[in-house]
């Protein structure tokens, strides 16, 4: 998603790719962002009359791409999400042999940064689900998931060279934990509705 970062929200027209007649192969190429993607692909493995290979890759994109639209930098556009924002991580201006940028500390480095197991991370967003009733969220639609990425990236925004240090993680790791938990939920409930239990 390329939202603008001054955009109060998404808008279909200004922030998906739309065949251009100029562009090669641009009309086999449209519905070119998440919000469109999540809707071709569900469709897609709803259709019991397409092929199981189809069906298979589509449930594959639809996994990663409802993960997507819940880390906030996926869906502003400002900087590339973040990509050129460089910052400094945890007192590191290297991240897995690389610059630091914020996309990357929202992808990995925030979690990371919990040294959680992965089993006792899914465990504290099953308590954030429960104890917050989270499964009320459960439903929307891709364009709203988008419109509270897109308020959260504004909210976490850093300037380039910022830092995240441990005041900023502490006062955005529950923003991770609570996209992840509404992404899982989210997914189940988009899956059930569309192949049933």
């Amino acid at each position: 998603m390329d939202i603008p970062r001054d955009a109060s929200s998404f808008s279909e027209e200004r922030d998906c790719y739309r065949p251009a007649p100029r562009h090669f192969l641009s009309d086999q190429d449209h519905h070119n962002c998440v919000v469109d993607r999540i809707d071709l692909f569900q469709r897609v493995l709803a259709d019991t009359s397409a092929s199981r290979g189809k069906r298979i890759e589509a449930l594959k994109f639809l996994v990663h791409f409802v993960g997507d639209i819940h880390q906030p930098l996926h869906a502003i556009g400002e900087a590339r999400g973040g990509n050129e924002i460089h910052v400094i991580e945890f007192g590191s201006t290297e991240c897995a042999g690389r610059p630091c940028n914020l996309h990357f500390v929202w992808d990995i480095g925030l979690i990371e940064h919990s040294a959680r197991r992965e089993t006792t991370y899914a465990a504290s967003l099953e308590k954030i689900i429960a104890s917050e009733n989270l499964s009320r969220q459960a439903g929307g639609t891709p364009e709203i998931w988008a419109n509270e990425s897109v308020q959260l990236a504004k909210k976490v925004w850093l300037n380039n060279g910022g830092a995240v240090d441990d005041t900023y993680y502490r006062t955005n790791i529950n923003i991770v934990s609570h996209r992840l938990a509404l992404a899982g939920l989210r997914l189940a409930k988009l899956l059930n509705e569309t192949v049933g239990r």
